[in-house]
């Protein structure tokens, strides 16, 4: 560890694992009190440590060389430590340094000090000078020819014969010497904290208690063999495996979830395979009516820890992790760090801006390189556009030369999104910490070295779907206290119609354009089929859409290598897509053990050549000694493998078509308390509310507009329809709103226009947020034109800036100013009223433009799911001229409409009459030819200016 202390650099080097304990006590209490021990403290944490003194820092130098008081209080402060101390020549390299560690060497001989050869090594080769040069201005947020920047040359990896010719053979041996008393070998590591049980008994005898009470409450007081037989099978292999208090510790807080309504996903990953997790309510998913194996989630054969993520409504995770805080400890339960690194684009940007490039040189390089969060230089480097500009110019080359140094490099730290460690020792004894968040202490260590230490991540998730579906379910239990979600059938028509037609915008997992593609395409008609769209929603799988559709339709041609295939493959019309089915493939046909199966399974998935060939062998045996001809077996085992790699988690994919169906179900029955939530969870994101907006329109659902009088902070429900709350607005802020609805709740609605303005006035509500809010529409319930309202409203401010409790009174008169009328312009309101919401509410010009002038066309989304002839109409976007080869102008026209945007091309012989009269934002009605998905060769235009028809 090195510390500066005092101005006194040290380094700090332990000899084995107490001392390396002690300092990570002294990282993490540096870290967590942000500031600077004593010596006297700093002796308690280096016992058993060497002390190494830079012989280059200012203050030492001073000591050394003037032999005087400064020397003596020097020796003094190195009496505090009782580890050994020991000086370091520094840097011998430098004719400077080489007579300093001269004179500090002498002096050290005298007083009987060890001294020791070191030199600052701070890359590994010589040409990475330069880089690191780049990197030191980027930390310092400078620029690489900054003269205040230290120049640090010849500070690579130097070979032991270089090291001979710079120092001293004694200060070498030193060297060596110390290295080799340096052992640390974290042989130590912790467990989970322990679940202490209110029986006080076994944990595995309270694990086995709580697993078949669990059962008996699932099965509603049944027996069932199979389900028995299972459990006795899973709690074996869990006892054996000592992970009893991993599933005690994971059903509390989930239990502690439960009992404060907070909802809790129904699993993810593998662990929705295992009937203890269903049993314990960990999981709702029963995995043997959905046919998940345990050891996909647990394999004996493979030890290592279960991983069970959990999902939380993302506005409440913090209470469940806040729980594990109070129950285990702040000092046994953290966050764990991650260091965001230096990637391709980010290199680019802040070494170019180092080395004082140009920002549009920058930006040119940047704009080719695709938004993909894997991608790497190496890979930019394939982009023919990139390489190009990247070869053609010497300075380029240069840039990317540098970035390729610092590519990967961390750049900050921050927490990971879900992952929390908990310790039965406490966490700064296994690795040290740091305070990143208030209340919760973080590893310095990153998760891929957590595990080997004994310190096991659990991911609490937050996930938005959760927090829209408890919303919804809470709505409907104001007005059905029975319901509940776990109850509603699986089968339900309305929700499957619903699905079918592709209405699944705000629905989990299925409402992106491409899954709303693969629907179209699939028409998912059971809950297993929507679990199956969910796991073919992948690249590779994707591929095989064509086969499963025809498959689906015709499941009488389909060719199974084996009649035993046909139960196992079935419900995927005869195509592997689970990894599931790879594994009871492997034991039904191979009489592989499922954790022999799951070996397999994973072998394939991770391409482990050596393993696989061993694999094969056995696998093909089995099937022999199963009564399967040889060139068969092969032939199923390449099949297999051939699928292994887009095989997808089948746990996974039923959990998640579980939170899917649900969602999808209250937008088909309870479409209101849908919405209303729906339009909640996107509250600040104008185009994302909008896009909800218009399909609450579309099934004509009541939204009542913003009001003073009756909006909230959020959406809610008023006689059966739903009301926008005030913080949609422009400009009007949550603490505005708060003392707009104080102010109604303490002294009654807003009368008037008069009382509302002096009443907000009052409480310092400011003109401009008065006027957003009157343009929004929010004072229409006073019945006065918007523009009267705006017109009048310094007067009225001025009004209520001088009045005395609501009246300007003089001689008896109450002097409130009259109020001059004026005339909306609906289209001009509606604009304006564009610039406050983000979209057209009142009236949208657009559709009161295609209801002036009878224009009949389909929307832009529906015009772009047809080919050939089209006919459209909407808003100009934007629009460029451009002159052809012969001379003649044509032009390129950006349209939008509320559902999509589309590309026109108007070619010379249509645009020359209409050339000068196009603008942004007119109104263009258009018939045509569509060439491309989204573009148009235009044969016919009309214009509309909005107010005039030209």
């Amino acid at each position: 560890m090195e510390i500066e202390n005092n101005n006194y650099p040290l380094v700090l080097l332990a000899k084995n694992d107490e001392a390396y304990r002690l300092l990570m006590h002294l990282a993490s209490k540096i870290s967590i009190e942000d500031k600077a021990v004593s010596y006297q403290e700093l002796a308690n944490y280096t016992k058993d440590c060497f002390i190494i003194l830079e012989s280059d820092n200012m203050y030492a130098t001073s000591a050394f060389l003037k032999k005087d008081n400064a020397l003596t209080s020097l020796l003094k402060m190195l009496d505090f430590f009782t580890g050994e101390v020991v000086i370091g020549l520094f840097d011998n390299d430098k004719a400077f340094n080489r007579n300093l560690n001269n004179y500090v060497k002498a002096a050290c001989l005298e007083k009987n000090i060890k001294t020791v050869a070191v030199l600052r090594t701070l890359y590994l080769k010589p040409d990475d000078s330069e880089a690191y040069h780049v990197l030191k201005a980027i930390k310092e947020k400078t620029f690489y020819d900054d003269p205040n920047l230290t120049i640090e040359e010849n500070r690579y990896l130097y070979h032991p014969d270089e090291l001979a010719n710079l120092y001293s053979e004694d200060d070498l041996k030193n060297a060596d010497k110390i290295a080799l008393e340096c052992n640390v070998s974290l042989a130590y590591k912790t467990t989970l904290p322990t679940y202490q049980n209110t029986l006080n008994v076994d944990s595995k005898d309270y694990l086995i208690n709580l697993c078949r009470e669990g059962l008996k409450r699932r099965l509603k007081g049944h027996k069932n063999e199979l389900y028995e037989k299972r459990l006795h099978h899973e709690l074996q292999i869990i006892l054996k495996m000592h992970f009893e208090n991993y599933f005690l510790i994971v059903y509390d807080f989930i239990l502690f979830a439960k009992k404060h309504d907070i909802m809790v996903g129904p699993g993810r990953g593998s662990a929705a395979g295992s009937l203890v997790s269903y049993c314990l309510g960990i999981t709702d998913i029963d995995p043997i009516r959905y046919g998940l194996i345990f050891e996909r989630f647990l394999n004996p054969n493979r030890v290592t820890m279960p991983d069970i993520d959990v999902d939380f409504p993302d506005d409440r995770r913090d209470e469940v992790i806040n729980y594990c805080l109070n129950k285990y400890g702040k000092e046994h339960v953290g966050h764990i760090v991650t260091y965001g690194t230096l990637k391709a684009k980010q290199a680019i940007r802040d070494v170019g801006r180092v080395l004082r490039y140009p920002l549009i040189d920058i930006n040119n390089l940047c704009k080719v390189i695709p938004n993909d969060p894997k991608m790497t230089l190496a890979k930019a480097m394939e982009i023919e556009a990139f390489k190009i500009r990247v070869e053609s110019d010497a300075k380029n080359r240069r840039l990317i030369n540098l970035c390729k140094h610092l590519e990967g490099l961390p750049r900050h730290a921050s927490t990971h999104a879900a992952g929390i460690v908990m310790s039965k020792e406490r966490i700064m004894d296994i690795v040290p910490i740091f305070a990143l968040e208030e209340n919760i202490y973080t590893t310095q260590i990153t998760m891929e070295h957590l595990e080997e230490l004994g310190l096991i991540k659990m991911d609490f998730l937050g996930l938005r779907n959760l927090s829209i579906l408890y919303e919804i379910i809470h709505d409907i239990r104001n007005v059905q206290k029975d319901f509940n979600i776990n109850n509603i059938p699986l089968n339900d028509s309305k929700t499957f119609e619903l699905i079918k037609n592709v209405n699944t915008l705000g629905v989990f997992q299925l409402e992106s354009s491409g899954m709303q593609k693969l629907i179209s395409q699939l028409q998912p008609s059971t809950f297993e089929e929507i679990a199956l769209t969910i796991a073919l929603f992948r690249p590779g799988p994707m591929e095989n859409i064509p086969l499963f559709v025809e498959n689906r339709k015709h499941p009488e041609n389909i060719k199974y290598l084996h009649p035993a295939l046909y139960d196992i493959l079935k419900e995927t019309y005869g195509i592997i897509v689970y990894q599931e089915q790879i594994m009871t493939i492997a034991t039904k046909m191979a009489g592989f053990t499922m954790a022999k199966a799951d070996i397999l399974r994973k072998a394939m998935s991770k391409k482990k050549v050596e393993e696989l060939n061993s694999l094969a062998k056995e696998f093909i045996d089995g099937c022999i000694n199963k009564g399967v001809k040889a060139e068969l077996a092969k032939e199923l085992y390449d099949l297999i493998l051939k699928f292994a790699n887009y095989g997808f988690n089948k746990s996974h994919s039923i959990a998640y078509a579980k939170i899917a169906y649900e969602l999808a179900y209250l937008k088909a029955n309870y479409p209101l308390y849908f919405y209303k939530s729906l339009l909640n969870g996107v509250i600040g994101a104008q185009s994302k509310t909008y896009e909800y907006l218009l399909e609450c329109f579309k099934i004509k659902l009541p939204i009542h507009r913003v009001s003073l009088n009756y909006s909230l902070k959020e959406y809610y429900i008023y006689q059966n329809q739903i009301v926008m709350p005030l913080t949609i607005i422009k400009e009007v802020g949550s603490n505005v709103v708060g003392d707009i609805i104080n102010e109604r709740e303490k002294n009654g609605l807003y009368k008037s226009y008069d009382d509302a303005i002096v009443r907000l006035t009052n409480i310092k509500v400011g003109p401009a947020v008065i006027e957003n809010l009157i343009v929004a529409g929010a004072f229409d319930d006073f019945k006065l034109s918007r523009r009267t309202m705006k017109e009048n409203l310094s007067k009225m401010i001025n009004y209520a800036l001088n009045s005395i409790g609501g009246q300007l009174q003089l001689n008896g008169f109450d002097m409130r100013p009259a109020l001059v009328s004026y005339k909306d312009n609906p289209l001009y309101m509606a604009n304006e009223e564009k610039n406050v919401l983000g979209f057209y509410f009142s009236i949208n010009p657009l559709w009161e433009i295609k209801k002036r002038y009878s224009i009949k066309c389909d929307t832009l989304a529906s015009v772009l799911t047809k080919n050939g002839r089209i006919v459209g109409f909407g808003q100009v976007y934007r629009f460029k001229e451009h002159r052809t080869k012969n001379g003649e102008w044509m032009a390129f026209v950006e349209i939008h409409d509320d559902t999509a945007q589309m590309d026109l091309v108007i070619m010379p012989n249509i645009y020359r009459q209409f050339q000068g009269q196009i603008k942004k934002n007119d109104y263009l009605y258009f018939v045509g030819n569509k060439e491309k998905e989204k573009s148009c060769l235009v044969k016919q235009i009309e214009i509309y200016k909005g107010d005039e028809h030209a």
